[in-house]
């Protein structure tokens, strides 16, 4: 059975009413962590918001396919905004590496300029991070800033293994998949969600937006909390460099 869990909600800052969602289920359930996206409006006042939940683990959410860059890129469309996601679903799509390497620093350096800290770790909007293309990018950015990636802690070996899987996500956001996740056999295990109070912005922009509620109603159940009684809750604060 599972000995420590990171519930970690990606997509904080993607909207209001997401944010409000995972700050929800932070003071109200089991949620332990987010990943925050440093180019979206209104980021500095979504993470002011979070200075009342000083337990939640902050990180940040790597982004190249919702919203504006925070600097001069080329995989942009008419409109100045990332291309879209559909750009990367062959997984071969190919952005320059150094364009890309200064965005994402530029979203890091953000961060850290408006809380003060180092995030706890780093992850991505749709899994851009894990592109062929992209890869040895945020590995060099976890090094240069010391820090974890989800799904590579394997390949960083100086950092202890978190186990991750795809598992919790739309249909399969149940109290079954929990259970059954509770008993895989690791040390660490991170737990992706995305709760979220709907409001018209996430409507518009994101396709995955009703079953957000749903999720939140979940990580804030009485019976997920009695479920998970024997978990040690975690961030990636906790992961140890080895």
């Amino acid at each position: 059975m599972i000995k420590k869990l990171i519930v970690n909600a990606d997509d904080f800052g993607l909207s209001e009413g997401v944010c409000l969602g995972i700050l929800k289920a932070h003071r109200d359930g089991i949620l332990t962590s987010t990943t925050c996206m440093m180019n979206m409006e209104n980021i500095e006042k979504y993470l002011e918001m979070t200075k009342a939940y000083p337990n939640l683990g902050l990180g940040v959410h790597l982004n190249i396919t919702v919203g504006k860059p925070l600097t001069k890129v080329s995989f942009i469309d008419e409109k100045g905004n990332f291309k879209s996601r559909d750009t990367y679903k062959n997984r071969e799509a190919i952005v320059l590496q150094e364009e890309l390497y200064q965005e994402w620093k530029a979203q890091i350096e953000k961060f850290i300029k408006i809380t003060g800290h180092k995030p706890t770790h780093l992850d991505s909007h749709h899994h851009v991070h894990l592109l062929k293309s992209n890869r040895d990018v945020v590995l060099k950015l976890a090094h240069e800033y010391d820090l974890p990636i989800r799904q590579e802690t394997y390949l960083q070996k100086d950092f202890e293994p978190v186990y991750f899987e795809e598992l919790f996500y739309n249909q399969d956001a149940t109290f079954e998949m929990i259970n059954m996740i509770l008993h895989k056999d690791v040390e660490n295990y991170e737990l992706m969600c995305h709760p979220a109070m709907i409001d018209w912005k996430l409507y518009q922009i994101s396709s995955y937006h009703l079953r957000r509620a749903h999720e939140l109603d979940l990580l804030c159940s009485q019976k997920v909390k009695k479920m998970t009684k024997d978990i040690e809750f975690i961030n990636y604060h906790a992961i140890k460099k080895i």
